[in-house]
Formats: structure tokens, sequence, C-alpha cells
């Protein structure tokens, strides 16, 4: 299979998910004259959607970067990449749930979602180190050889924030804030990464 294939099947995967999201936004129930108020109250949602769309919008980025230094594929990579791209199609899903949890704002809800949502980012970071990973063992796969070394320095991106949303997901367990705020730093280090990566 040509690697052009896969990068059209996999921007068309990015594409739609990114797409689906907005489908979760409802006219909210209203009084007349009290439309505003109403659309505040989707705040959560509103919250949800955008540090998933950020979220989904990054790991294309990086998805798009490293199959730009791969000539060739086998069946293995594939499979690599379709799990990968598996856990990210569940963001949709685990956006819901955290958006309900924080309109509810109830402690064991919200718990239970930043849980999961980590524990999918950490699950997402793992696939994308195994990737790197398996590319930088593998030189005869990319277009330059030298395209290893680059990819070897660039696994401490998905180990680093493996480790981030590790923390999170154990956090979750106890503390509803600590949690949170270590999931945005997840998603931040994200940007700071791929920033980084396109400054070299």
């Amino acid at each position: 299979m040509k690697t052009q294939r896969i990068q059209a099947f996999s921007d068309g995967i990015f594409a739609i998910l990114i797409t689906i999201l907005v489908l979760e936004f409802k006219l909210p129930n209203y009084a007349n004259g009290s439309l505003c108020q109403a659309v505040f109250k989707q705040w959560p949602i509103f919250a949800a959607y955008l540090m998933t769309y950020a979220y989904i919008g990054i790991l294309w980025l990086f998805h798009h970067d490293i199959f730009g230094f791969v000539k060739k594929t086998n069946a293995k990579l594939n499979i690599l990449n379709l799990f990968s791209i598996f856990l990210t199609t569940l963001l949709s899903y685990s956006m819901v749930l955290l958006s309900e949890s924080m309109a509810t704002f109830n402690r064991n809800d919200m718990m239970f979602s930043i849980a999961l949502y980590s524990l999918l980012a950490f699950g997402i970071s793992m696939s994308y180190l195994i990737i790197y990973s398996f590319l930088s063992k593998n030189s005869d796969f990319l277009a330059k050889t030298d395209d290893a070394v680059s990819i070897k320095k660039m696994r401490i991106y998905p180990l680093v924030s493996s480790l981030i949303y590790l923390m999170t997901f154990i956090l979750a367990m106890i503390s509803v804030s600590a949690s949170g705020v270590f999931l945005i730093a997840g998603l931040s280090f994200h940007v700071y990464a791929y920033w980084k990566n396109a400054m070299n």
C-alpha cells in the first residue's frame, strides 16, 4: 500500500472527526427573551469542544508530519496507524461525557469523565510513541535514513505527554481540580511540542 493512501485515509478520518464534534451543539430549551442566558448555560460543551478540537488538530499536525517522513509501509505500520486513529475517534464520545459532567458539576461524574479522557489521551500518546519507535528502528521505511535520528528525538514528546496523562488519571481519583489542571497541561504540552518541533 502506498503511503499516500494511508495519509489520505487518515486525513479523511481526522476531518470527519473534527466536523462531527460540532454536531453536539443543540438548540437549548429557553423561554422567550432568555435565549442568551440559555446559550451561556451551554458553556461546558463549548469548553469541551474547544479543548477537543485543539487536541485533535494538534494530533493531525503530528500525524501529517510523521508520515511525511515515510516512503513505504507494511502491515504492522498500517495496523499501528489504524489503532492510533481508532483511539482518536473515541475523543468525540469522551468530549460529550466531560461536558455533561461539567454541566451537572457532580464530583463523581467529573472524576470519571476526566479519568476516561486522560486514559484515552494516554493511549493516544503511547500509540504515537510506538509509531515513532517503529520508524526510528526501521530507517528503510523512511525517505531519508537520516530522518531516523530526527524521529528518535521526537519520541520524547509522546513520552512526556503520556506521563502527564497518566498522572492526570491518577489524580482524577483524588481531586477534580488537580486532575483538570493536569489535563489542560497535557493538551498545552502538545501545542508547545509541535511549536518547538516546527522551529527545529
